[in-house]
């Protein structure tokens, strides 16, 4: 009993403080519930020192496993897919020219407006076209009484050239053949046939001339040459416009993607591979399509990342170093009909996309 009092008292009191009488029994409690306490306090400790280090070691734990999940599955995707975000939309469009000079005087259509083949789109002043069909007209008129003239004169003779000596019948011919009438005769007969045709290539020049003028009347009315939507409307009533000159476009319901890859990435893309297309316009809509063709002309060079490369500086299409500078092919991707449905007129060119091409 002697030696338990001296040990617990030495672990409860200070050494230079006198022990408290008291019996075995209280001092031997009080001393296993202050080893207990220490020890529990020592243990809580240490874990709390650790808990910071095991919850870092179980995050990088979770993100090196999410990495290797996420590389593995980028790995087996890109085995059977081609993926390029430089890609925009494109479409057939026409570029609607005046045929003849004017001043516009009215326009039927509005900016994005539907229009069919043969509608008047724009009209121009007719007014000096008309005076010009006029004078078309009077032209050929007279063209036509000067051949009438010419036809009827064919055989009429001057009385000096008839006064003429008829040749005499030699001996040899027979009775009754007529006496040959003087040459100069035939000569001017002849000459009275060819001014005829002159006159007739006339009314035939006036004529072609008339056509002209009335057709460029009718352009006087420019008309829709193709179904489609109306944009780049250029001009305004009461311009002046001139042959030749756009004045709007027509881009047809026809839209179709320009995606350009990578060169090294060809072998891999056939026409009819799926295709998968996001435009940036529409990005909750997700579009089919697939490959049409492929162009036998590349871009300009645009700039890919080299492998190796840790300077962005090289990284941009002004890289000096062309071994880092890889030239695109355009690749045409057709949409399906039913995915592009209610789409086709919404759908402008230039419209930026992205493209998945399904390999296998």
């Amino acid at each position: 009993m002697e030696s338990i009092d001296s040990s617990s008292t030495q672990q409860v009191i200070d050494t230079d403080e006198q022990p408290t009488p008291v019996d075995g029994r209280d001092v031997t409690a009080i001393t296993q519930v202050d080893v207990s306490e220490n020890t529990d306090g020592g243990k809580k400790s240490g874990f709390r020192q650790m808990l910071p280090k095991i919850i870092i070691g179980v995050i990088l734990g979770a993100g090196a496993i999410a990495s290797g999940i996420y590389h593995y599955r980028w790995s087996e995707y890109s085995k059977y897919h081609l993926t390029t975000d430089v890609a925009y939309t494109s479409a057939d469009s026409f570029p609607v020219t005046s045929r003849v000079a004017g001043i516009v005087t009215q326009i039927t259509v509005k900016e994005n407006e539907a229009v069919n083949p043969g509608s008047v789109l724009i009209k121009l002043d007719p007014r000096e076209i008309q005076a010009s069909v006029v004078q078309a007209k009077a032209a050929l008129d007279v063209a036509k009484q000067q051949a009438e003239v010419t036809r009827e004169n064919i055989n009429n003779v001057p009385p000096t050239i008839l006064s003429e000596p008829l040749s005499p019948i030699t001996g040899n011919q027979p009775r009754l053949v007529l006496p040959k009438l003087p040459q100069s005769v035939n000569k001017q007969i002849e000459v009275n046939r060819q001014q005829y045709k002159a006159a007739l290539a006339t009314v035939t020049q006036r004529q072609a001339e008339l056509k002209q003028t009335e057709l460029q009347l009718s352009y006087a009315n420019i008309n829709a040459i193709a179904p489609g939507q109306i944009g780049n409307v250029n001009i305004r009533v009461g311009q002046q416009v001139q042959p030749g000159q756009t004045l709007l476009e027509i881009v047809q319901p026809n839209p179709w993607i320009v995606a350009n890859f990578p060169e090294n990435q060809l072998e891999r893309i056939q026409p009819g591979q799926k295709a998968q297309i996001k435009i940036a316009a529409f990005p909750s809509r997700k579009f089919v399509g697939k490959v049409e063709s492929v162009s036998p002309t590349p871009v300009n060079s645009i700039a890919v990342p080299s492998p190796n490369s840790t300077n962005p500086a090289n990284n941009y299409s002004n890289n000096p170093n062309p071994s880092n500078n890889v030239r695109r092919i355009p690749v045409k991707i057709v949409f399906e009909p039913d995915s592009i449905k209610d789409f086709e007129s919404r759908i402008a060119p230039g419209m930026s996309a992205d493209v998945v091409i399904r390999t296998k």
